[in-house]
């Protein structure tokens, strides 16, 4: 696992939830820590990416390698966070913080589909639904970094000769599940 960087993606703003969701509890525990924890009990090593001082802050209470920094697009995410991991991975595995219900399980499927074929791109899916997180490969790592959209590293597939992104599947639906509302929020506390 350690030839495949992990970003944690913890930039947003949350304005449609109204105030920080990733410090959110869920279960005791922020948002952003079952995301992570799933993560590292997957064997992967997250680098949390954020522009929030109290995530930041979170991060290093929980000796979770954070950078923070101030750019206002998903593509500066990207950027950052490619720019603090080492330039030789093989892939890098993009995860939306305000996933908290991803299993390791299906993390580690995730990698090992990766690993099997890794020119190409992978990302969970469920069924017919496609989501996050998604793992591109080195030959995307230059792109992605020069990127300067807001929509994220699937324009750049598109952009580039990487054969069509993989899907492996998620042993649950509701892994898929991210927090944008309050009500996100409760349909997540349901499960």
């Amino acid at each position: 696992m350690r030839n495949i960087g992990c970003i944690l993606m913890a930039s947003g703003q949350s304005s449609r939830y109204g105030k920080d969701k990733l410090l959110e509890p869920l279960d005791g525990r922020a948002v952003i820590l079952h995301t992570a924890e799933s993560l590292i009990e997957a064997g992967l090593e997250p680098l949390a990416v954020t522009r929030s001082a109290a995530v930041h802050a979170l991060m290093a209470r929980e000796g979770i390698r954070c950078v923070l920094h101030d750019g206002p697009r998903k593509c500066d995410t990207m950027r950052v966070g490619l720019e603090n991991l080492p330039p030789d991975m093989a892939g890098t595995l993009f995860m939306p913080a305000d996933q908290p219900l991803i299993l390791p399980e299906s993390l580690k499927r995730l990698v090992e589909s990766f690993l099997e074929n890794p020119s190409h791109a992978v990302r969970l899916g469920y069924e017919d639904t496609v989501g996050s997180p998604v793992i591109f490969p080195a030959a995307c790592r230059e792109a992605l970094m020069r990127y300067t959209g807001d929509r994220g590293g699937m324009d750049v597939l598109r952009q580039t000769r990487v054969p069509p992104c993989d899907t492996v599947q998620a042993a649950h639906p509701w892994e898929l599940w991210d927090i944008d509302t309050p009500e996100d929020m409760a349909r997540i506390l349901s499960i």
